[in-house]
């Protein structure tokens, strides 16, 4: 499924999916590195009030999951609850994250959110 510049195949629980995979760099490794520092950003995102967040943009082709010994992906899809508090400490994250990584209007995942966040869905994607 593609929804404007972002590829949706399957999806899982980032923190179990980050945690029990063995790619020492697992998600978006141009921003994170390491594995470890992925699982912080998304224990970041539940401490903000993220209902449930997702990774999203698997790649696991079989000779990748060989060569770096797991899956590797680019985007993550949040769950944002309804408490407007909440919900907004959610939205400044990543719009601060955004600004941060360089990532600009035209890009895909900024155009993406506009529409999800009234359904409560709140993207991230890096590469």
């Amino acid at each position: 499924m593609t929804t404007k510049g972002v590829i949706i195949y399957e999806s899982f629980e980032a923190l179990k999916w980050l945690k029990n995979n063995k790619n020492p760099s697992a998600l978006a490794s141009d921003r994170f590195g390491e594995t470890p520092y992925a699982i912080k950003f998304v224990e970041k995102l539940y401490e903000l009030g993220a209902l449930k967040v997702n990774v999203i943009g698997i790649l696991d082709e079989n000779e990748r999951i060989e060569e770096e010994g797991g899956p590797y992906a680019t985007a993550l899809i949040v769950d944002i609850p309804q408490d407007e508090d909440k919900r907004d400490k959610l939205i400044k994250f990543y719009k601060k994250e955004m600004e941060e990584q360089g990532i600009e209007e035209g890009e895909g995942i900024l155009e993406w959110n506009e529409s999800r966040m009234n359904e409560g869905k709140l993207g991230f994607g890096w590469g």
